[in-house]
């Protein structure tokens, strides 16, 4: 019965024609830089690459007995040169599709950033600022809904029959609304210090796009962004980067810490490529969860597993699951193939 319950809150939650949806998160939100903060697009601070590949998936809630909703990112930027000034163009596709009624939100955005203090700054202070202009594809299937009229008692002790008509009846069922979003970034790069202090802010939606099914209106909320840390290095060996991240979004907010440990990997281990680091983290999302991060990275090539343990007010069902969460960072140069830049070990 549970579970019927379940399925029914889900179901209302996706069919409501006013509801203000939320947008989805992912743990590796350092991953999804360009969804994170328009101002990061072809942005590497004091990184070398001409150009970078983003890669991330993410599964959740297939313990609360329903199909699982899936996030898929995909990603590419590279920094740009016009008449001295340093921008960054790129472009992002995001895909996140729920379990019951099959509601799927697809957003496609062309991102560019512009470096506003360059040369002044002398190496030493980074400052950018980036806006994206794109499209969002909204849809569901009505098909495998189910509804309190549906309801037998008389069917397997209590049950919802699908045979039985639900009276409702729906526009259309798939939209499409242009999206716009914007940000800022500061990074403290100074080579002669050891700790870099960085922080962002981003707002999206700007257009505030109707999303209603229904013919109604349904106004998307605004999306406030912020995050920041500091990338402290201890030592030849050791690097140690503290973060936090605060999103608001209509009347839903999420807040998060974590600490990302990275240890140089040392010859005793065989590695070719001399800048391979292990990487272990672990985040705290406020009453939701707690994220533990594992992986591994060099200059050019990034691999971490992720995975959510469940401590919100769903945990009688969840029993601890959550999410897991997988991303690949490729940072290619000119010249140099895939395969020619990964770590051999």
């Amino acid at each position: 019965m549970k579970k019927y319950i379940l399925h029914i809150g889900l179901a209302m939650i996706t069919c409501s024609g006013v509801i203000k949806a939320q947008d989805f998160h992912v743990a590796q939100y350092d991953i999804a830089s360009l969804y994170l903060n328009p101002a990061l697009t072809g942005m590497y601070g004091a990184d070398k690459g001409d150009y970078r590949v983003y890669v991330d998936n993410r599964s959740q809630w297939r313990s609360l007995g329903v199909k699982p909703f899936y996030t898929t990112y995909l990603a590419y930027d590279m920094p740009y040169t016009v008449k001295d000034k340093k921008i960054g163009l790129g472009a992002y596709f995001i895909n996140n599709r729920t379990g019951p009624g099959n509601f799927n939100t697809t957003g496609f955005m062309l991102s560019g950033a512009y470096n506003i203090l360059d040369k002044k700054a002398d190496g030493v202070h980074y400052l950018t600022t980036g806006i994206q202009m794109g499209i969002f594809y909204k849809t569901f299937n009505t098909s495998n809904l189910t509804y309190d009229v549906q309801y037998a008692p008389t069917v397997d002790g209590g049950s919802f029959d699908q045979n039985i008509a639900s009276n409702e009846t729906y526009n259309n069922m798939n939209i499409v609304r242009f999206d716009a979003n914007l940000g800022l970034f500061y990074k403290f790069l100074d080579k002669d210090e050891k700790v870099h202090p960085f922080i962002g802010f981003s707002m999206s939606h700007l257009n505030r796009a109707n999303e209603s099914f229904t013919g109604g209106s349904s106004r998307v909320p605004f999306k406030y962004v912020l995050n920041g840390g500091v990338d402290w290095n201890i030592n030849d060996k050791i690097d140690l980067t503290p973060r936090f991240l605060y999103m608001n979004q209509g009347r839903s907010y999420e807040a998060n810490v974590g600490l990302l440990f990275y240890y140089k990997l040392s010859s005793n281990y065989k590695v070719e490529a001399t800048n391979v680091k292990l990487l272990v983290g672990c985040d705290y999302r406020h009453k939701d969860a707690v994220i533990i991060h594992l992986g591994l990275k060099d200059d050019t090539w990034g691999l971490r597993m992720s995975y959510d343990i469940n401590n919100s007010y769903i945990n009688t069902y969840t029993k601890g699951r959550g999410a897991w969460e997988l991303s690949l960072l490729f940072t290619g140069l000119k010249g140099k193939s895939f395969l020619s830049t990964m770590p051999k070990f």
